[in-house]
């Protein structure tokens, strides 16, 4: 009864874990803890034992990760986790006159590049894409070039 139990809690700390840390490697092993437990409570309780279990499982797991979605954002951790902010849907135009003038001109990244973002010039914000990879918003950046849709940035000194 007491593994029946420990893999049963061990599945849903597991799953309620993905949440936080998601990687897909931890909800397999909470599902295999989770179905693990069911069949061993059918084995050793019998077919009322593993069909309770497995409700039972159903409905705490579920509840869970009902709390950690509905809940959990609008606690203070979990604002910092989750994005509430939306995009406006458009495209920032550059323009090909307004690029080239950009070119060898310094900014600072409005959001973080991955490797897209939003880089400000000159007070304007324009969609980019970093040659050098990741930045972190407020980061130094230098218009290296452009091409049809965005302006392409490298790191650059501090502004």
């Amino acid at each position: 009864m007491e593994a029946i139990f420990i893999l049963l809690l061990a599945g849903v700390l597991l799953v309620a874990a993905e949440v936080l840390m998601p990687s897909g490697v931890i909800v397999t092993l909470g599902a295999l803890c989770l179905a693990g437990g069911v069949v061993l409570a059918f084995v050793r309780l019998g077919p009322f034992g593993g069909i309770a279990a497995g409700l039972a499982t159903l409905v705490v797991t579920g509840l869970t990760v009902w709390l950690e979605l509905k809940l959990l954002p609008r606690t203070s951790i979990g604002k910092k986790m989750f994005n509430s902010s939306a995009s406006s849907g458009r495209a920032v135009e550059t323009g090909a006159a307004t690029a080239l003038e950009l070119i060898g001109k310094s900014g600072r990244a409005a959001t973080a590049f991955a490797p897209t973002g939003l880089a400000e010039i000159d007070g304007q914000k324009y969609e980019a894409s970093c040659l050098d990879g990741f930045l972190h918003a407020g980061d130094a950046l230098v218009v290296a070039g452009r091409d049809n849709y965005k302006l392409l940035v490298k790191k650059g000194a501090a502004v």
